[in-house]
């Protein structure tokens, strides 16, 4: 793999991994395009990994800390909010631990079906486009929440269906305040993308790519992918993730018709 394929294939999982068009499906289809081996495909997709990571762990600093200071404290109030907070997270993760785990070969192998991540990104752009009509209740985090919306991140697995797009979606429709349903839906994903870094990369064989391709992709993820953290927050609390619907019917339609 080239120095500049790496870079691409960065750029595209950095913005793509949080932004709601899904990421996966992206990757699947410019790997599908370049005739990547699947080995290859997946080395680079581990490794892209750790850029994205960085970038979560970055951008939400101040709650992570939060979080753990609250566990760490003598306050009962705050330590047990802290304890909620962590229990919903590991809860909310489950879901997508089990498929992943129990599915990974079958997961692999939709990977390698274009028309499979057309027909996903028409159901991401429905999901977008339902949020344009959906209140605020103000509804908060409890258990049932927490695994509704694992239960959506673990469907996300499936290529074409954007991870941040299902979960954002599904805080809305259960009544969570946008902000709160942003910062929810990507503290959830804190232990699955770290997790799914640390499972791909035991494996990881650097000789199938070279130190420099996965050192480019991998600082190209994380720059990109603090950027569309950036901007997604502002899409969500101007009420306008409905306008990604569109982009997702666009390149799904065009895989649908040229990659069939």
């Amino acid at each position: 793999m080239s120095v500049l394929q790496a870079l691409a294939l960065g750029a595209l999982q950095g913005a793509t991994e949080f932004l709601p068009v899904s990421s996966s499906g992206h990757l699947a289809l410019l790997q599908h395009v370049w005739s990547m081996p699947s080995a290859e495909r997946m080395a680079l997709a581990a490794a892209l990994h750790i850029g994205t990571a960085l970038a979560v762990l970055v951008f939400f600093r101040r709650q992570l800390w939060e979080l753990v200071a609250g566990i760490g404290t003598r306050d009962n109030v705050r330590r047990a909010s802290g304890l909620r907070m962590a229990g919903y997270m590991a809860l909310g993760s489950l879901p997508a631990a089990a498929v992943g785990l129990a599915l990974r070969d079958a997961i692999d192998q939709a990977f390698s079906s274009p028309l499979l991540v057309g027909v996903m990104l028409f159901v991401t752009a429905g999901l977008l486009l339902a949020t344009r009509f959906v209140p605020e209740r103000g509804r908060r985090v409890c258990w049932w929440v927490a695994l509704s919306i694992g239960a959506a991140q673990a469907v996300a697995i499936l290529p074409g269906v954007s991870r941040s797009g299902a979960t954002i979606a599904l805080a809305l429709f259960l009544g969570m305040k946008r902000a709160e349903a942003f910062d929810y839906s990507f503290l959830l994903s804190v232990p699955v993308v770290i997790g799914a870094a640390v499972l791909e990369l035991a494996g990881l064989d650097y000789r199938i790519l070279g130190i420099l391709p996965v050192a480019s992709g991998v600082s190209i993820s994380f720059l990109a992918g603090l950027g569309a953290l950036m901007l997604l927050r502002r899409v969500v609390a101007g009420r306008r993730l409905h306008w990604f619907a569109c982009y997702c019917a666009a390149i799904g339609a065009a895989v649908v018709l040229l990659l069939r």
